[in-house]
C-alpha cells in the first residue's frame, strides 16, 4: 500500500488502500471457514507481493502486532494510515488480517527472492507460510525463471513435517513455459528425493 510495485494494477492511481483492504478481509473471511472459525493450521500462500522498500531488518511480525493490536486494520489502512503503515510489508498487512478475525498463534515464513544462473527474470512475488507449528528450518531453493520454492520444516507433536510451498508457471504443454516448469519439477524432486533418502517415511506436504 505504499504505491511501489511492479505491476501497473498495484498503482496507486487505480489501486488504493481500500482495494487492499478488501482484499484482505475476503481473504481473512475464507481461510475463516475452516476450523470453526479458527483457521487452519497451515497455510501455503503462492502469490505475495514482494516488499519493493524493505527496511535494513527483517520485520518483527510478533512486535509489530503487538504495536497496532489495538487498531483495527479498517483504522490502519483508513483514518489511522501514515507513512509507517503504508511501508508495512503485505504478510504483516494480511496476518493483522488473520489476526483481527480472532486467527492467531501465526509463525510467518517468506520466500527468499532468488533464482539459478542463467534465469533472465526478475521475480516480484514469492511464496510464503503461515503456521502455528513450531519453525525449525526454512530453506528457499532457487529454480530457473521462477520464484523459489520454500520449505519450512515445522514440528508437530514432536515429529518433523516438511512443508514445500511452490508456485509453477503456467500453460502445461506451452513449448516455451515447460522448460520452466520442467526445471521447478527437478527442483523440488532432488529435494524430496534427498529427504527421503535419509528418511523413507518423512512426512512431506506439497502445496
Amino acid at each position: 500500500v505504499d504505491g511501489v510495485a511492479a505491476y501497473e494494477d498495484y498503482q496507486p492511481a487505480v489501486y488504493t488502500r481500500f482495494h487492499a483492504l478488501t482484499k484482505l478481509q475476503n481473504i481473512a473471511r475464507v481461510v475463516g471457514r475452516f476450523e470453526a472459525g479458527r483457521g487452519p493450521d497451515v497455510l501455503m500462500l503462492a502469490e505475495l507481493e514482494l516488499n519493493a522498500t524493505p527496511g535494513k531488518t527483517p520485520p518483527n511480525y510478533a512486535a509489530l502486532l503487538a504495536q497496532y493490536a489495538g487498531v483495527p486494520l479498517a483504522n490502519l489502512l483508513g483514518e489511522k494510515f501514515t507513512p509507517e503503515i503504508a511501508d508495512l510489508p503485505a504478510e504483516f498487512l494480511l496476518l493483522k488480517a488473520l489476526n483481527d478475525a480472532g486467527m492467531t498463534g501465526y509463525h510467518v515464513v517468506i520466500g527468499d527472492n532468488i533464482t539459478t544462473a542463467g534465469s533472465d527474470r526478475k521475480q516480484e512475488m514469492t511464496c510464503g507460510v503461515f503456521t502455528r507449528f513450531p519453525v525449525k528450518r526454512a530453506i528457499s531453493h532457487p529454480t530457473l525463471n521462477a520464484r523459489a520454492i520454500l520449505e519450512v520444516q515445522v514440528e508437530v507433536d514432536g515429529a518433523l513435517l516438511y512443508l514445500f510451498a511452490n508456485h509453477w508457471k503456467s500453460g502445461a504443454g506451452d513449448p516455451e513455459i515447460e522448460p520452466t516448469r520442467v526445471a521447478n519439477a527437478r527442483t523440488l524432486r532432488t529435494r524430496l528425493d534427498q529427504i527421503l533418502r535419509g528418511d523413507p517415511h518423512a512426512d512431506i506436504i506439497i502445496g
